[in-house]
Order: structure tokens, then sequence, then C-alpha cells
């Protein structure tokens, strides 16, 4: 009967289950996900010259103190997606030395690369989205170039340490066009004294977090490394910086003793695998500006699976060490990653 025909027809059905699960438990099928750790790198003499020719038995990597075996290794040249950022909160006589020299900070890239443009003082602002067209670039920091004729030649230093900007000439007068404010009291501008570097730093890794992972992506910065009010810290910027992979690179208005020992600016070239050129004068920005292209396009990487295991549920940064062959050459690329369970 068709009523008597249901239940048996259920149970062979939930012994057929009962049989499945059973295989399924003697034969388990485990899945793990492997992570290939990728260190862009590159390796100077003591004058600062690229070192070129080097093999993939010329370099060890360590992880944690730990030794890595180096599975990938490339020296092609690859194009570059790069965020350039520009300080326009500099003292004038240092934006006045800049302002001829957007040609040169556009002509560096290759047909294969492209570039966005930003800059800041005490907000951030897109000047030019990615593109392959260095007179695109160069046009959009005609804004820079008007603030240069304006800006002091000296600014005076707050009690933070920072310059106070004063007025900013342009055409939005030193107010951010894309945020609402009520009217301002007629009277003299209020006097600023933030300087948004970690802002910008995270504004355009964000934008580079968003280009094709096949490019390799810089953040070229022009300033004096002068930093306060921003929203975002440094350490939660250096987050972002290592996790997409991105490097800083800096021309350096005041690079000096303080900028080398532990200014902020070296702090983020140091952590990412970048670098901080000089820029006290014109020549030396023009050399800084070629060093960085060259540079960054010219890097040996190395790949390896990580013979470290995370224990337990929470991820684990791990620090870095790239040796070569010659303890003399000094080497550059990022300190860490972040290991995830």
């Amino acid at each position: 009967m068709p009523g008597f025909k249901w239940p048996a027809l259920l149970f062979t059905g939930f012994l057929l289950g009962l049989l499945a699960v059973g295989r399924a438990q003697d034969n388990p099928q485990i899945r793990t996900r492997v992570d290939l750790v990728v260190i862009p790198t590159s390796v100077l003499d003591s004058s600062g010259k690229l070192i070129g020719g080097l093999k993939r038995d010329d370099f060890t990597v360590l992880e944690d103190g730990r030794l890595q075996t180096i599975s990938n290794f490339s020296a092609d040249a690859q194009p570059l997606s790069a965020a350039i950022v520009v300080d326009d909160g500099m003292d004038g006589l240092s934006l006045r030395r800049l302002a001829p020299l957007f040609v040169s900070v556009a002509a560096g890239f290759t047909e294969s690369d492209e570039m966005a443009a930003f800059r800041f003082d005490h907000f951030v602002m897109n000047l030019a989205d990615f593109t392959n067209d260095p007179k695109v670039i160069e046009k959009s920091f005609e804004i820079v170039k008007s603030i240069a004729e304006k800006q002091p030649s000296q600014r005076p230093v707050s009690k933070s340490g920072l310059f106070i900007p004063g007025p900013m000439p342009g055409p939005f007068g030193g107010r951010n066009p894309n945020t609402t404010t009520t009217p301002p009291i007629p009277g003299p501008e209020p006097v600023l004294t933030s300087r948004v570097l970690h802002d910008a730093i995270y504004t355009a890794a964000k934008a580079l977090e968003l280009r094709p992972p096949d490019r390799r992506k810089i953040i070229f910065v022009i300033s004096d490394g002068q930093a306060a009010g921003s929203e975002h810290s440094q350490k939660e910027t250096m987050e972002l910086l290592l996790r997409n992979n991105i490097e800083v690179f800096a021309v350096s208005t005041e690079l000096g003793v303080f900028e080398k020992m532990g200014g902020k600016l070296s702090d983020y070239a140091n952590v990412t695998g970048g670098d901080v050129y000089s820029g006290g004068s014109t020549k030396a920005m023009e050399r800084g500006f070629a060093n960085i292209t060259d540079q960054a396009r010219n890097q040996y990487v190395l790949g390896y699976v990580s013979n470290n295991e995370v224990r337990g549920s929470a991820p684990v940064f791990r620090n870095l060490e790239v040796r070569t062959r010659n303890p003399n050459w000094r080497v550059t690329h990022r300190k860490g990653y972040t290991q995830y369970p």
C-alpha cells in the first residue's frame, strides 16, 4: 500500500546518511590556506647606489628569527601605482623650491605606471585620480604653486613644535570644500596648528588598496615631516600600509639628524621598506625624485610560505628580516606582516 512505503524509504535514506557520515569520518578532508608572503627588497651600497644582478641564493629571510625557504624570486622591474602626496603647509621657501619641479615628479614615471595626486595641510584633498598621463598630475598641482607664492618664508612655531599656518591661499580660503560649515564670523582667520600627515598617508593608502594586485604600490610624500591633529594614528596607518604591502618613500625638506633618527617620515619608510631622501635644495629634490622611482621600480621580490603557525584564534604579527651575503650593503624591506589563523 502507498501509505506503507514512505516509512521504509525514509529509514533507508537514514541508513544511507549514516554510512556517508561514517565514510567521511574514516577519510576526513582537511582544508588549509597557504599564503605566500611577498617582500619587495632594495639593496644599496654605501653611497646609496642600487645593487643589481643578485640571485635568490644571495638572500636570507628570517621570520621571528626563524629561517624561511625562499620559494619565489624575481628581479624584474614592475609597473607602479603611486600616490603622490604634497604637504602644502610647509614654509614658503620649501614650497617655492618645489613648485617648478612638479614636471620632474611626474616625468619619472612611465606609460605603464599610474599616479594619483593629493595635498594636505589641516585637511586632505584628492587633486587627481589614478592616471598614466603626467600632464594631468602636473596640472593638478597648480593650486600648490599658488599657495607657494603667498606662503611666508618662515612659519612661526607653536608650543607643540609645529609651524603655525596662517590663512591658506587658494580657491577655498583654507577650508575643506567638501565639508558644510556655518559661515565664518567676520574678522581675522583663525590660526590652524594641525598638519594631518597621518591622515594624508592613510587616505593615499586606502586609494592604493583598490588598485590591481599585480602592481607595486608606493606612496611618494614631499613634506617636512611635521604632524599633528590627524584622526588616524601613526600605528593605525602603518597597519594599513603593511596589510596592503604599500611602501612609503619621501623627500624631506627637513632631513637631518632628527628625521634620520626618529622623524615621522623615516618611521614610515623604515617600517614599510621605502626610503627618505633629502629635499634641502632644488637639486637635492630632483635627485630624490629620480632615486625614488628608480628604487621603487627596480626591487628584488622575495616570496615564501611561512613555516610558523598561528596557535589560537587571534592573528599574530610576524617580524621580518632580510639579509644579503654582504653585511655592508643596506637592505630596505617591510619589517613585518600579520599572519592569520
